[in-house]
Formats: structure tokens, C-alpha cells, sequence
């Protein structure tokens, strides 16, 4: 499960917010916002996909809680919380 979740992480992160395949900056341990990827309503919608997709709640205190800055992170927390279920 865990490379699926990231792979359609990835795969959407880089459609819905027009990464190219061959950007040099971007990988799945990069930091979406100090790198300029993802902004804070960009970060909205990537909850909101998660949640659609998987049938999870990410929460405020998840968010407090875990790093959710990269996509191996927030694959982490979408990973948790399927095991939690």
C-alpha cells in the first residue's frame, strides 16, 4: 500500500499543480512549500484529494501533530491513518 499512496500522491501533485517529469528540484523527500510547489491553499486541496480518495480525515491535530511537507510525509500520515481503519 505504501508505494500506491505515494504514487498517486505524487502523480497528482505533479498533474494538478503542472510540475514537469523532468524538474531536477522535485522528489518525494523535497519540500513542496519552502521549493515553492504547493502554497497553503494548494495544501487545502491536496487534503481534500487525500480524503476523496482514501476515505480519511487528516485534522487539525494531525496536522499539528505530523510533518506534512513532503510527499513521503504526507504519505506517511495518509498511511497511518488507512491502518488506523
Amino acid at each position: 500500500m505504501e508505494h500506491a499512496v505515494k504514487d498517486t500522491l505524487r502523480s497528482y501533485i505533479m498533474e494538478h499543480f503542472e510540475i514537469p517529469a523532468d524538474d531536477p528540484d522535485f522528489g518525494d523527500d523535497v519540500h513542496l512549500f519552502d521549493y515553492g510547489f504547493v502554497d497553503s491553499l494548494g495544501a487545502t486541496e491536496i487534503i481534500l484529494f487525500l480524503e476523496d480518495t482514501y476515505h480519511v480525515e487528516i485534522t487539525q491535530k494531525d496536522i499539528i501533530l505530523y510533518p506534512m511537507n513532503t510527499v513521503d510525509e504526507i504519505a506517511a500520515v495518509v498511511e497511518r491513518k488507512l491502518a488506523e481503519q
